[in-house]
């Protein structure tokens, strides 16, 4: 099973190196496990061969090789490598190193209440041990000193022969005090605080794993913005001639850039986003709305590299937040391109019209005068139509 693990091992290692290259050297796990490896090859399949053989005593009387052997020492810190194989245990080690500290503060707290205690029983009947004859060895072996009490209630304490005591001290104290005391005795120390550690063990546990969550959020958020500063820089490089002031490329040419680059593939599976080229052609025809609109390579590789993720509910109002400013600003454009009154008071004296005139003449809407430029126009448009209308009906109303 050791060459089998360590060859496993190897080829990780050699995977790992080919992938990121010199950046395999830059965290301390792959440095730990660098050096495993090379020590388990070295003892496992170096060693053998060069000690092999008839000139294998001339080589172990040199020091050199004697402290290689030591090497085999080695083979027990790679059981240090399934915390991390496996992230679940690691996360219980570390919650265990977390609560460590607290359950330490609580088994002094049970030591000093355990000191009090042994101090009260020692005085109390293991200075009275004659009071109960036949008894007097078991009670000075229990109660005898401070220590042997304290021995007596830490055995209490794990539940371990605390009936046979009770039965003993019951023969000359009343049995109530003395069971009373001692149930009340072992609540305290024994299901009371384990409680406690469990409790502790599982915050610790709770709290370790938004650490850990935490942490690689963290980091999928920097590679992101690493990847999406590179992924920029390399397509305004590709398409510097091809695109325009505000960034906008044709979708044929963005298309190119994009064709066969594996690389990005494999960064942006780095992070969490699974896909093809075909994807993100895909994509780029999305945005062009088929290939009729430019593309902005800002907002394409902010896309591409946030097609993967959760909104948070504070985002999400952000955005909410930001809509309305939006839609604020448009009203308010919108009310200073409105025309409060669009006919003058001289127009309105002069169009004195008839009921039947007015029933036949087409409403006029007010919202076809919001305009930006040209308003005198609109108004003289609206002005000379009033007055065809009104002349227009002149001699029906002198025939009728």
């Amino acid at each position: 099973f050791e060459h089998l693990f360590n060859t496993v091992f190897f080829l990780e290692m050699c995977l790992r190196i080919r992938l990121l290259g010199n950046g395999y050297f830059k965290e301390p796990w792959n440095i730990f496990d660098f050096f495993l490896v090379c020590s388990g090859t070295l003892d496992l399949w170096i060693l053998p061969l060069i000690t092999m053989g008839s000139a294998s005593r001339v080589f172990y009387r040199f020091s050199v090789m004697r402290m290689l052997r030591v090497l085999r020492l080695l083979r027990i810190l790679r059981v240090v490598r399934l915390f991390r194989m496996f992230q679940q245990l690691y996360l219980i080690m570390q919650a265990f190193n977390k609560a460590f500290q607290i359950v330490l503060l609580m088994g002094l707290l049970v030591l000093i209440l355990d000191y009090v205690c042994a101090i009260m029983l020692t005085q109390g009947i293991g200075r009275n041990a004659q009071m109960f004859g036949d008894d007097e060895g078991k009670i000075l072996h229990w109660f005898g000193s401070i220590s042997k009490s304290m021995q007596t209630l830490f055995l209490v304490m794990t539940l371990t022969n605390w009936d046979e005591i009770a039965f003993t001290l019951v023969k000359v104290f009343p049995s109530s005090v003395v069971y009373l005391s001692l149930v009340l005795y072992i609540m305290v120390t024994s299901y009371t605080m384990l409680s406690l550690i469990t409790g502790i063990i599982s915050e610790s546990l709770i709290t370790a794993q938004q650490e850990y969550r935490q942490r690689r959020e963290k980091t999928m958020d920097e590679k992101k913005k690493d990847l999406a500063f590179e992924l920029r820089q390399f397509l305004e490089d590709i398409c510097e001639d091809e695109k325009d002031d505000y960034n906008n490329v044709k979708p044929e040419d963005l298309k190119t850039a994009m064709r066969g680059d594996q690389e990005v593939l494999v960064k942006l599976a780095s992070i969490g986003i699974i896909i093809d080229e075909h994807g993100i052609l895909g994509l780029i025809e999305k945005l062009s709305n088929q290939g009729q609109n430019l593309v902005n390579i800002d907002y394409f590789v902010d896309k591409l590299t946030n097609l993967v993720g959760g909104a948070t509910a504070s985002s999400v109002m952000d955005l909410k937040f930001d809509m309305h400013k939006i839609n604020c600003k448009l009203d308010a454009i919108m009310k200073k391109l409105e025309i409060e009154d669009p006919f003058p008071m001289e127009i309105k004296e002069e169009a004195q019209v008839p009921a039947y005139v007015q029933h036949h003449q087409a409403p006029v809407k007010r919202s076809s005068l919001r305009i930006s430029h040209g308003g005198g126009d609109a108004i003289g448009v609206q002005n000379s139509m009033r007055h065809s209308l009104i002349k227009d009906s002149k001699p029906r109303f002198a025939e009728e």
